[in-house]
């Protein structure tokens, strides 16, 4: 009998550990190693098509590669200047989209140009102009925006304008149709198989008010495709049917302009956030009605990403001098956690990055930028700190992120985070490139940069970087200083390496 009880004893704990190891870790440390598959030279940034076959690289032209060969496959050479976040594939990534003083699509396969329409529109993905002033004006380190403010104490905030989260869902998800913004503030919706407009969405006017012609519009679709929502100048945003253009609902007046309205992974939530105030606005979808309201105006939050896995969001609050990062439940508007702002000596990032684990239960914040003028000539000024990898059920801290050497402040513009689709695998990419485990374990640093762009193909095995150009553009100051002496800078074609991820 007793040896019964033991084995029943060992069986019990060998079943407990197997739940518990996974609770801890989240996934298997993975042992995954890069190895460098292809060179392209020249270049500006990079993307991959969403069926893994494709990598373009643009500068001035496009040049589509195959992803296997690392042959070229086609130059696409086109007329305008794209706006930001003009120059994608669609869904099905048999089609490239350049969106400059039209739309263009060509065929990947060959750089075919297929139609054009959309004349004089604008991609309806990025912010523009957002206040006027004589002569004070700025633009953020990815030059995405343009802001102008009659009051200097606003700065602060307008960088609180969460950038990296504009919405990419500007093609429907079954790649049928386009959201456009066009002139007036209105935003257009496109047949993609013709090109032909299917219907306008237009902004809100308020009872006995003139509509406002300057008014800049944002939207994108719902993940399920069958809503679009759309934000506008005014203080309404809108939420329309998105086979037919039919309004669903008006979603009620914030207190000040709102410029960011998200659906929720599972399309049953939108999210609408107000520009300076910090309110936050959580809508049903189904129905347009109010759920919950995050923030007030002596506590602001500022919206900046939902969690892929459940209906939590992220935002940013300026409520202590480190300021305040939480989650919170779209279901019950309820605080789920806040990050330990005491684990951290420096202050949270300041332009709202950040990167949930596809399993939503890690999220990495980037680390406090402390660029000043002396960041770049003085050696004992050197900055180590990467990112910081949190839970994010508990808001407690996992580990620092660090480079083994200091760099510049003004490296850290560049950093960006990848997470492999298992979320075994964390990328930070910028002056320097590592991968790291779900603890936030080094696992290898590859011998490449990634200051002008990188991008981790849809199934996580190949990983485009592209390298800066010119010598000491990491360090702005550096280069100004040799510039001041009358030494140019030698400049040096980009490069951009294509790695492939095994194990």
């Amino acid at each position: 009998m007793r040896k019964l009880w033991s084995l029943l004893i060992c069986v019990w704990m060998v079943v407990s550990l197997c739940f518990i190891m996974p609770r801890a870790s989240g996934a298997q440390t993975a042992k995954v190693r890069a190895r460098l598959l292809h060179t392209v030279t020249d270049g500006y940034s990079n993307l991959w098509s969403p069926d893994n076959r494709t990598f373009a690289v643009y500068k001035r032209d496009v040049v589509l590669y195959d992803a296997v060969t690392g042959m070229a496959r086609a130059q696409i050479k086109y007329e305008g200047s794209p706006t930001p976040n003009s120059i994608y594939f669609t869904p099905d990534g048999s089609t490239f989209v350049i969106h400059s003083d039209r739309v263009r699509l060509y065929d990947v396969s060959d750089g075919r140009l297929l139609r054009q329409f959309a004349a004089g529109s604008k991609p309806i993905n990025y912010y523009e102009k957002v206040y006027q002033q004589k002569d004070v004006s700025g633009y953020n380190y990815e030059g995405q925006y343009e802001y102008k403010t009659e009051d200097p104490s606003n700065l602060e905030r307008m960088r609180e304008l969460p950038t990296e989260y504009i919405s990419d869902r500007i093609i429907s998800p079954d790649g049928k149709a386009l959201l456009t913004r066009v002139k007036g503030g209105a935003a257009q919706v496109y047949d993609m198989s013709t090109g032909a407009p299917k219907f306008t969405l237009e902004p809100y006017v308020a009872p006995g008010k003139k509509r406002n012609g300057r008014g800049v519009a944002l939207g994108e679709f719902s993940p399920d495709g069958k809503f679009i929502v759309t934000s506008h100048r005014d203080l309404t945003p809108r939420l329309w049917q998105a086979d037919t253009g039919q309004l669903v609902a008006d979603l009620a007046p914030q207190s000040d302009i709102v410029y960011g309205v998200r659906f929720s992974p599972d399309s049953r939530f939108v999210a609408t956030t107000s520009f300076t105030d910090g309110i936050v606005k959580i809508w049903d979808t189904a129905t347009g009605k109010l759920r919950h309201t995050v923030g007030t105006k002596k506590d602001g939050q500022w919206f900046a990403v939902w969690n892929p896995r459940n209906n939590t969001f992220v935002t940013k609050s300026e409520k202590t001098d480190r300021g305040e990062i939480n989650i919170w439940s779209a279901e019950t508007g309820a605080l789920v956690a806040k990050l330990d702002g005491k684990a951290l000596k420096e202050k949270f990032d300041e332009n709202l990055t950040f990167v949930y684990s596809p399993d939503g239960r890690l999220l990495v914040t980037k680390a406090k930028n402390n660029l000043s003028l002396l960041s770049g000539l003085l050696p004992n000024n050197k900055l180590r700190l990467i990112a910081h990898l949190w839970d994010a059920e508990t808001g407690t801290l996992i580990a620092s992120l660090t480079d083994t050497k200091g760099r510049d402040g003004s490296d850290y513009w560049y950093d960006k985070f990848f997470w492999t689709p298992a979320g075994d695998v964390l990328i930070t990419t910028g002056v320097t490139v590592k991968l790291w485990t779900r603890r936030g374990e080094l696992m290898q640093e590859l011998d490449s940069d990634a200051t002008l762009g990188a991008s981790l193909s849809p199934d996580g095995k190949l990983l485009a970087l592209t390298g800066a150009s010119p010598e000491n553009t990491r360090s702005l100051v550096k280069a100004a200083a040799k510039l001041m002496i009358g030494k140019v800078p030698k400049v040096n074609a980009s490069m951009t390496y294509v790695w492939k991820l095994e194990g």
